[in-house]
């Protein structure tokens, strides 16, 4: 799919919006591509949207080496290739979202598991620091530029790290973010340049 920065915003989100309630919430069928992928791949051409420009968006939507394309034209002319990864969302995750499709509510902390003998999910209910989320996320990211780290790209590519937390919100949380990743990322990177998408908020930054 390739179309300008609006264009091709407007189509994920109608896309995302014709999901059932259940595939969106468990990243059912095409749900995951669009929430993973697609939907942080729009958001960021979006940002490279300006009077006097021209913003086109490709999304590749196969195994190659890139997830998607972006060019500019106008008063700044640029392109290059997008690769995205999504950090954050384990197999506890993944249960917490089928409880919540089932019976309508899911902890957000806590022991959880599926017991082999009756497939129930059996969840137990913990407390967390405020600012928990800071060192989950931010561990997130490192290890999926770590990852991403070890095989080389096209010049100028462009990494996307997305993510889904409805605690990052707001310049002092995402400036505690960059400061305690500043800790912990020494990676050596092949990329251009770093993005971070918070998908539950809708918010992205340039990292590096």
């Amino acid at each position: 799919m390739k179309a300008t920065a609006y264009d091709f915003a407007a189509s994920v989100d109608q896309q995302i919006d014709s999901l059932k309630s259940n595939e969106y919430l468990r990243k059912l069928g095409r749900a995951k591509i669009l929430r993973e992928e697609l939907y942080p791949l729009s958001r960021l051409a979006l940002c490279f949207k300006r009077p006097g420009t021209n913003v086109f968006v490709e999304a590749f939507e196969n195994s190659g080496h890139a997830d998607g394309s972006i060019q500019i034209t106008g008063f700044i002319d640029r392109e290059f290739e997008v690769q995205i990864t999504f950090g954050g969302y384990s197999y506890e995750d993944a249960l917490r979202d089928e409880l919540l499709v089932a019976q309508g509510s899911s902890p957000g902390a806590g022991e959880i598991y599926r017991d082999k003998r009756t497939k129930k999910i059996i969840t137990t209910t913990a407390a967390l620091d405020y600012d928990e989320h800071i060192e989950r996320v931010s561990n997130a990211i490192v290890e999926r530029i770590e990852d991403k780290a070890q095989k080389s790209y096209p010049e100028h590519t462009v990494l996307l790290i997305a993510f889904e937390d409805c605690k990052l919100s707001g310049r002092g949380w995402w400036s505690r973010l960059f400061a305690t990743l500043e800790t912990k990322d020494k990676t050596i990177h092949g990329f251009a340049h770093v993005y971070l998408f918070n998908g539950w908020t809708s918010e992205i930054y340039f990292y590096r």
